[in-house]
């Protein structure tokens, strides 16, 4: 069963996957947290800003997972997706260090006439919904 998650992204990010300029979402980290291992191919992501409003929501096309990463690995990934992700030194940077990957192929942005809020009291920057949202 396809699962939905929310994803928040800094810097408009939301806006670069609904416009089809960022096809590739790369979350880097050191321990093995949320979309590590809980997204599938067919779930949903709801896009949002930090600070704004959920925007769209894009499918999963492909996932690869990455544990045990070195610098080296690291920057095999950085080569092979820095295009598609649009991800910026900055990004890569404060990175370095990340033991955990997930890489997420995205298909089928669709942004929404109407966005609407989401709040939540946390830093978390992805959330995972077992039952359906049903925000739509």
């Amino acid at each position: 069963m396809a699962r939905q998650h929310l994803a928040i992204f800094l810097k408009s990010g939301a806006e670069k996957i609904l416009r089809g300029e960022k096809q590739v979402e790369i979350r880097l980290s050191q321990s093995r947290i949320p979309p590590y291992g809980v997204i599938c191919k067919g779930d949903e992501i709801y896009l949002k800003d930090a600070g704004g409003l959920v925007t769209g929501k894009v499918i999963v096309e492909n996932v690869l997972f990455y544990d045990s990463l070195t610098p080296e690995m690291i920057g095999n990934i950085r080569r092979e997706y820095a295009e598609v992700s649009r991800l910026n030194d900055d990004f890569w940077q404060f990175k370095a260090q990340a033991r955990y990957a997930s890489i997420i192929f995205l298909k089928t942005p669709r942004q929404f006439l109407t966005p609407f809020a989401f709040h939540k009291n946390d830093r978390r920057g992805w959330l995972v919904f077992e039952e359906n949202l049903r925000l739509l």
